[in-house]
């Protein structure tokens, strides 16, 4: 776990995929309306505040984004409202940053599977693909239910979480086939 402040109002939390597991939470369990959520934030507040080495009261007006990464774990940003103007909202809230798939396949059969279970899933994703040396990669962004759509793309390829460095590498190196509704050409 990795704790800094680079402004007094801001605190970045940076969780491996083994801090979460101590947690015991997912990213995709985080939602600030449960007490398992609330519990941890509480949790990387008290510790942000030792390490900081201040007070960090869990009930300010606070708000708290999460990003995935890649390799698992995620990034909780908190940003403290008090003192801000009244717009604000007056509670706390967490905001999950759009989460982004990446399922790479070693064909176009496995490919073209894959696309035949999505189309089930994802009506109102937006899908990329890219081809680079008879391997394939689906980028699949802006669905409702990214874990069913994760364990779709498991059975066929390669599926992880993409953050954005990834998905431009994957942009500027492979070969666009699909800019946009690429799970509907493929179907």
């Amino acid at each position: 776990m990795k704790i800094n402040s680079p402004t007094e109002d801001k605190i970045i939390v940076d969780l491996t995929e083994q801090d979460m597991l101590k947690l015991d939470i997912t990213y995709e369990d985080m939602d600030y309306s449960t007490i398992e959520t609330r519990r941890v934030i509480w949790t990387l507040l008290d510790e942000a505040g030792k390490t900081l080495g201040r007070e960090l009261d869990p009930s300010r007006r606070m708000i708290i984004e999460a990003m995935p990464k890649s390799e698992g774990g995620c990034v909780l940003s908190f940003t403290i409202l008090d003192g801000r103007k009244r717009y604000l909202p007056k509670k706390q809230f967490l905001k999950k940053q759009s989460e982004t798939l990446l399922c790479e396949f070693d064909g176009a059969e496995t490919l073209l599977n894959a696309a035949a279970c999505l189309k089930k899933l994802c009506l109102n994703a937006k899908s990329s693909l890219y081809e680079n040396g008879g391997k394939y990669r689906l980028t699949v962004s802006g669905a409702e239910d990214i874990p069913k759509i994760k364990t779709c793309l498991s059975e066929f390829g390669k599926a992880e979480s993409c953050d954005a460095l990834l998905c431009e590498f994957t942009k500027e190196h492979w070969h666009e086939l699909a800019a946009e509704n690429a799970i509907e050409r493929l179907v």
